[in-house]
């Protein structure tokens, strides 16, 4: 694991005072919702301001009905215009880190038609985008890793690799956690931490919930040492957690 951020849950009043207290970076969320700038002109400057001395930064793109591998072309055209937009706003914020989600709905395309679509969409889309922002692709509702690894591997470029939201994979997926992460591997650059009964998707505190957590982490140390840590359980929870991984030995010495 090389460090852990935390997101903020389009709360930076909240997170950035917690950021300066453990020295951890910040997943800045509030740019997932597309009219948060038109609503917040001052967006940009706002958040420089309470970040200014958190770093690494990451940002959450727009997710709501977007679709890169849709077989309707002008949604996929809509889906280009948001994930450019979100990319604008992380050049703005100097974020490194930008998370989109891969969009598959299980049974609404073709597996293959997808898998086609998609490899092209990322392909175009990667070609003008800087070499030092990293991009990765979040599963939602998909019931494993399969066409997500896929893509990626199809792709095959160092600058796009997987964010497993563990939440989502435990009370969404048909497999165990750690199976994702041993067909994932290393493509796995990016990781949501948050807790759940399986029942739905809750983002509660770790230790929370169902989460086999000690075998997910001792997996991902193994398969996908070099990923981010990101906690994703609300500016309430985000202490507990921290507390779960320092007592359990899974934050790394100095942070926190």
């Amino acid at each position: 694991m090389r460090f852990v951020q935390l997101c903020d849950a389009s709360q930076p009043v909240k997170v950035a005072p917690i950021c300066g207290e453990t020295g951890l970076g910040v997943e800045i969320q509030s740019f997932s919702n597309p009219d948060y700038p038109l609503v917040h002109p001052d967006s940009v400057a706002l958040h420089q301001a309470h970040y200014a001395s958190v770093f690494p930064r990451s940002l959450h793109g727009p997710f709501g009905d977007l679709s890169p591998g849709s077989c309707d072309r002008l949604i996929r055209e809509v889906t280009r215009q948001r994930l450019e937009f979100a990319y604008d706003y992380a050049v703005k914020l100097g974020a490194e880190h930008i998370i989109f989600h891969h969009g598959y709905v299980p049974n609404t395309n073709t597996y293959g038609g997808w898998l086609k679509r998609s490899v092209e969409f990322w392909e175009e889309f990667l070609l003008s985008k800087e070499s030092g922002i990293t991009f990765y692709l979040e599963n939602l509702l998909e019931v494993d890793a399969k066409l997500m690894g896929e893509v990626l591997a199809s792709v095959n470029h160092p600058n796009l690799k997987a964010c497993l939201d563990l939440g989502h994979a435990f009370c969404h997926g048909k497999v165990q956690v750690h199976q994702w992460i041993e067909e994932l591997g290393a493509r796995i650059g990016y990781v949501h931490f948050h807790d759940n009964l399986g029942d739905q998707d809750a983002h509660l505190s770790l230790g929370q919930g169902r989460l086999p957590l000690d075998q997910i982490c001792y997996t991902l140390e193994q398969r996908a040492p070099d990923a981010i840590w990101a906690l994703e359980v609300g500016p309430q929870n985000l202490k507990d957690s921290l507390f779960w991984l320092e007592t359990h030995g899974y934050l790394p010495q100095g942070e926190g």
